[in-house]
C-alpha cells in the first residue's frame, strides 16, 4: 500500500492540536533536561540531551492530554513560555541539590588552601574545586543510582497530574518552594562541610599556640601540608554520613514535584 504524501497536509490540518502539543512538550522537556543533572552534561552531551528531548517530547504526545490551541500569536507565547518555565523548575529540584554539594566540596577546599586547583564544571560551564566536583559527581551517581531521573521524567510527561500543555501557572505555592530550594544550597554547603571547616579551624588554633611556645617553628611551611591532609582525611571519612545525608534530601524531590503539581 502506498502513502500519499499530497495528504499530509490534510492529515496535519486536521490534528493541528496534536503538533501543537507536541511542540510545547518539546519545550517543556528542553527547561528539564538542558539542567538534569547526569543526562549528557557538558557541551559534547548535546546531542544526547537533543535526541533525549525529542523521544521523551514524542512518547508524552500520546499520552499528555492534548493542548487547547489558542487564537492569537500572543497565547503560543505564552503558552510556550509556560511550558518552558515548568521544565526549568522541575528540573532545577535536583540541580539545586548537586549544587549545594558542590558549595559544600569548595568550602572545604578553601579552608584547606585548595581553592586555587580549579577545573571546569561540566554542567553549567563554570568552575569548581576538585573537592566540590567529587561530591558533585557522588551527589549525581546518587540521584541516578535512586531512580530520581525517573521520578523527574514521568513528572514532566504529565501523565500522573494529567497536565494538560501550555496551562501550568505558577504559584504561591511553587515561588516559596523555589526559594526553599534555594535557600537548600547554602544550608547542605555548611551542614556538609561543617566537620572539615571546624577540625581545621581548631587546627590553626593549635598551630598558633605551637608558634607562640616554639618561635623556631615556620609555621608557614608545616601548617600548608597538615591542614590539606587533615581535611582529605575528614572528607574520606565523612562520606558514608555525607551519602546517607544525600539519600535523605534526594528523597524529597518527590514531595517538591508534588507541590510544584498541586495546583495543576
Amino acid at each position: 500500500m502506498e502513502f500519499d504524501f499530497l495528504k499530509i497536509n490534510h492529515i496535519l490540518q486536521s490534528r493541528v492540536d496534536l503538533l501543537w502539543t507536541f511542540m510545547l512538550l518539546i519545550m517543556r522537556f528542553s527547561g528539564v533536561i538542558m539542567v538534569l543533572p547526569g543526562i549528557g552534561n557538558g557541551v559534547s552531551g548535546m546531542r544526547v540531551r537533543a535526541t533525549a528531548i525529542l523521544m521523551f517530547s514524542m512518547a508524552a504526545t500520546f499520552s499528555s492530554p492534548v493542548a487547547i490551541l489558542p487564537d492569537s500569536i500572543a497565547g503560543l507565547l505564552i503558552q510556550g513560555a509556560s511550558e518552558a518555565l515548568l521544565g526549568l523548575v522541575i528540573g532545577l529540584l535536583p540541580a539545586l541539590i548537586v549544587s549545594g554539594v558542590q558549595t559544600a566540596g569548595t568550602l572545604s577546599s578553601t579552608t584547606m588552601g585548595l581553592g586555587a586547583a580549579q577545573l571546569v564544571d561540566p554542567t553549567f560551564g563554570g568552575s569548581v574545586t576538585s573537592l566540590a566536583r567529587i561530591f558533585g559527581d557522588i551527589a549525581i551517581l546518587l540521584f541516578l543510582l535512586m531512580g530520581g531521573h525517573h521520578a523527574i521524567i514521568y513528572a514532566a510527561s504529565g501523565v500522573s497530574h494529567g497536565l494538560v500543555p501550555g496551562t501550568f501557572l505558577i504559584d504561591s505555592h511553587s515561588v516559596d518552594l523555589l526559594i526553599n530550594r534555594t535557600g537548600d544550597i547554602f544550608r547542605l554547603g555548611v551542614l556538609v562541610s561543617a566537620p572539615v571547616i571546624v577540625a581545621l579551624l581548631l587546627t590553626q588554633f593549635v598551630m598558633g599556640l605551637i608558634t607562640k611556645a616554639v618561635p623556631q617553628v615556620n609555621i608557614f611551611i608545616v601548617s600548608f601540608p597538615l591542614t590539606i591532609g587533615i581535611g582529605l582525611v575528614l572528607s574520606a571519612l565523612s562520606l558514608p554520613e555525607i551519602i546517607v545525608f544525600l539519600q535523605k534530601e534526594l528523597q524529597t524531590i518527590d514531595a517538591s514535584l508534588a507541590v510544584l503539581l498541586s495546583g495543576v
